[in-house]
């Protein structure tokens, strides 16, 4: 995901890094009762550092791993994933659903659920919600996840129109969408950001505002934005309108946006946060304690090169600054998370054709290849014709586990290739919109799976591709994407994925760093808190808290 999102480096890392997350006292009883203290009942508030400032709220727009974790608290789709990950029946607004022997026809019935405001929610809202997502003039840079829809992509550049989308509402209940071709993992892309209904009423009056602040927006998820002091804090309440009500116990999330890596832990020692990401410096002091944890996801960092700029135009000075990096030395010393070095693009743990993809793909270049790496700047110097490297912009994100990173990045360049680059460290949503102009040479980067399958990663490098801010193109990369989502046979479809990813590391107009790993500090009394490998990071419709005021 741009988050996944796109996920820049700085929120993949800052996310990795401290995204994970009020005290309540005791009090005396009446002397005339007995002197000893009684326990008070257990207060249901997660207090968590979200990190950032969530870029866009408005779920048919947002890219972005914090927007989603946001989005996936407040908004629910069709099916909402269970504890382990899975689709099942009734989990969503979708109660039930039939699909057709060909796979193509999909029939949701829904149940009977409300938004915030009291209104029902309807298949007129989903219809809406999807049909606004591929709407040329939404410029949804994850319109390309509907494509597995009817006339979808036609849509989305404007070869058809609305009413031909494969999409429709047959009454208030009931859904019909109309697949192009049969995709088994369409029932769990229903639950992605971009799928979540949207009110159209609301959209409407909000126009470019809808989802900027907590009273432009409604919610169909089991919380609400209740608070949203902008580069601050965002404060989520529980949905009292939520269908699943019962089964929500947290009363409210208080998520602040701290930056300062030493703050976060401070207020953490002091009791004021439930659960945080560990910065790599405290890694060492924080690993035999119990309630330290480590678990790997599903995402690729990496240097993302403007694929148009005069000097990473050319493949040799794309090659010479990725191969003269030294990744070991970076997840080893800087990251101490569980990261390991990324010699390939698609991360471990994704499915192949018979076992991981990452295995049958192997790796496409060595770390630290300094020899190689200052070989290849001599030749694209030559081939650009000059003797002398203009100022390079490398962006980055502007928490301290971000600057860290991009300087460690820009010692290695100039210790094994002698050349220099000008950091810019920035907010999130300004790097965002730095990558989506162009205004960048090298940006720190990263993606995170939105879903179980290869092409989550593949399919963002397509010519003209909303998150393909690389700016990259090769048409037999198009050619074998396009045989990989049109084949219903498996070991096709991989081949055809294996032989694209190694086109992309020919071509490398994006540079793999490392194979993200999260470590994070959580409370015993926090129960139930689930984080996936892939998706949202974060789920708390089923988080609460229990022996806090032991």
């Amino acid at each position: 995901m741009k988050s996944k999102k796109l996920l820049v480096l700085g929120i993949a890392i800052l996310f990795i890094l401290s995204v994970l997350f009020s005290g309540c006292s005791k009090q005396q009883t009446a002397p005339s009762e007995t002197s000893s203290q009684t326990e008070k009942k257990d207060e249901q508030v997660l207090n968590v550092n979200l990190g950032e400032e969530p870029p866009n709220l408005d779920p048919q727009k947002a890219t972005d791993v914090v927007s989603f974790d946001v989005l996936n608290a407040t908004l629910e789709g069709l099916v909402r994933l269970n504890k382990e990950g899975k689709v099942e029946k009734g989990s969503g607004l979708a109660l039930d659903w039939e699909i057709s022997p060909d796979g193509l026809r999909y029939v949701f019935h829904l149940r009977d659920a409300k938004w915030s405001d009291g209104t029902p929610i309807t298949a007129h809202d989903f219809e809406y919600a999807w049909k606004r997502a591929l709407a040329p003039e939404t410029a949804s840079q994850y319109a390309y996840m509907l494509y597995y829809i009817k006339n979808a992509e036609a849509y989305n550049s404007g070869k058809a129109k609305a009413e031909d989308v494969g999409v429709k509402a047959l009454d208030d209940k009931t859904l019909e969408v109309i697949l192009e071709k049969p995709a088994p993992q369409f029932l769990g892309l229903t639950s992605f950001i971009t799928y979540l209904p949207a009110k159209k009423a609301a959209v409407e009056k909000y126009g470019d505002k809808y989802g900027s602040s907590p009273d432009t927006m409604v919610y169909s998820g089991p919380f609400i934005v209740k608070e949203w002091n902008h580069e601050q804090n965002i404060v989520l309440e529980k949905n009292p309108n939520y269908w699943d009500k019962d089964n929500v116990k947290l009363e409210r999330i208080n998520m602040d946006m701290l930056k300062d890596e030493n703050a976060i832990v401070q207020k953490y020692e002091a009791g004021e946060y439930d659960s945080i990401g560990v910065p790599g410096q405290y890694i060492d002091k924080y690993k035999d304690d119990p309630n330290f944890h480590q678990m790997a996801t599903a995402t690729t960092s990496y240097l993302q090169f403007n694929n148009k700029s005069k000097i990473f135009s050319n493949v040799n000075m794309r090659k010479a600054f990725t191969y003269a990096v030294d990744r070991k030395a970076f997840v080893d010393n800087i990251l101490k998370n569980g990261s390991i070095p990324a010699l390939s693009f698609v991360p471990p743990g994704i499915p192949g054709e018979k076992e991981e993809f990452r295995k049958e793909g192997g790796d496409f270049f060595k770390d630290n290849d300094v020899a190689k790496a200052k070989e290849l700047l001599a030749k694209g110097m030559q081939e650009l014709g000059i003797d002398k490297l203009p100022k390079i912009k490398f962006v980055g994100g502007d928490s301290d586990a971000a600057k860290k990173h991009t300087q460690a990045l820009q010692e290695f360049w100039n210790k094994n290739l002698g050349v220099s680059v000008d950091i810019v460290n920035v907010a999130f949503k300004v790097r965002l919109d730095m990558m989506d102009k162009g205004d960048y040479d090298i940006v720190y980067a990263g993606w995170a799976a939105d879903y179980n399958d290869p092409m989550t990663f593949m399919d963002l490098w397509v010519t003209g591709g909303g998150n393909n801010t690389a700016f990259y193109s090769n048409p037999k990369y198009d050619e074998l994407i396009k045989k990989a989502n049109s084949t219903n046979d498996n070991s096709v479809r991989m081949q055809a994925m294996h032989e694209a990813e190694k086109i992309l590391m020919e071509d490398m107009p994006i540079g793999p760093l490392y194979f993200a790993g999260r470590a994070y500090l959580q409370r015993p009394y926090v129960k139930d808190w689930v984080r996936f490998p892939v998706g949202v990071d974060n789920e708390w419709k089923w988080t609460y808290i229990e022996g806090k005021n032991k």
